[in-house]
């Protein structure tokens, strides 16, 4: 008999009121176990009767208990969180150009980013909040009970105000998340803070460390990327497109494969030197 270690989500935020939000339940389930893709966690069944989701275990746990080494793991390095960033950029991408409807996951955080034993990202919790259209979030009977914990901060503001959830409230979420990555600080105040250095030329000075030594245009174009995702209104943030999630896995994947001192030539069999 074989056996696999899985995980269990239970969902307390629903305030189910008719028959019309089980329907809603059964189909979100439906498209969520529809989606493949590398970087978003895997749904292996699900308990409707107990309001359940079971999903892939993942061994190294959550990006917040990696980056701010929790388990007295290895820290992170620069090429590793330039990756984690590019992986995050696809999953995004590919929920917000889902079809027929647009994915929002809406509680986007380092505590939902799951990392498997070779440390790639997979982002979970896009359960119900991700499925349901603004029209949706707005009816008399679905209702968020109270906010995810410790997801305050990662919210758009404009979210705040309007109560309604776009595919820009991921991105703001995510502007966050690179932030965090490239300095290894909280997020409270942190966008003012990276703003601040950039503007005074000592981005250096708030790179975390801990990453080693970051490329001068890697750093410089996360810090661009991760400030205009910050952006307070929604309209001044850029939309998360294929050809922007292709320039971030380039940054990494550039320094993971050096071009060669020297190359031979097929045709002359002679060797050059650059």
């Amino acid at each position: 008999m074989e056996f696999f270690s899985i995980s269990l989500t239970r969902f307390f935020f629903l305030c189910l009121l008719d028959s019309t939000d089980v329907i809603l339940f059964c189909d979100q389930v439906q498209v969520l176990g529809s989606l493949q893709h590398p970087h978003l966690i895997t749904l292996l069944g699900v308990c409707p009767e107990a309001w359940s989701i079971v999903y892939e275990y993942l061994p190294n746990g959550t990006l917040q208990d990696y980056l701010f080494r929790k388990s007295n793991n290895s820290p992170l390095t620069w090429n590793t969180r330039a990756r984690m960033i590019a992986e995050i950029a696809s999953a995004l991408c590919f929920l917000h150009s889902f079809k027929p409807e647009t994915i929002i996951h809406g509680d986007l955080k380092p505590e939902t980013v799951l990392l498997d034993s070779s440390l790639r990202c997979k982002i979970c919790g896009f359960g119900f909040c991700s499925l349901v259209s603004e029209e949706s979030l707005l009816r008399p009977s679905f209702r968020l009970s109270t906010e995810p914990k410790g997801a305050f901060t990662y919210t758009d503001p404009e979210f705040h105000r309007t109560g309604i959830l776009t595919t820009k409230s991921d991105i703001y979420s995510f502007g966050l998340i690179i932030l965090q990555l490239l300095t290894g600080n909280n997020p409270v105040g942190l966008a003012a803070l990276v703003r601040n250095a950039a503007s005074c030329g000592k981005l250096s000075s708030i790179l975390d460390s801990s990453a080693g030594e970051w490329p001068s245009p890697v750093a410089s174009r996360m810090v661009e990327l991760g400030l205009q995702f910050c952006q307070q209104n929604r309209r001044d943030r850029p939309d998360l497109t294929p050809t922007l999630v292709r320039e971030l896995e380039q940054m990494h994947a550039s320094e993971e494969r050096p071009v060669p001192s020297f190359f031979l030539c097929p045709i002359l069999q002679v060797t050059s030197f650059l």
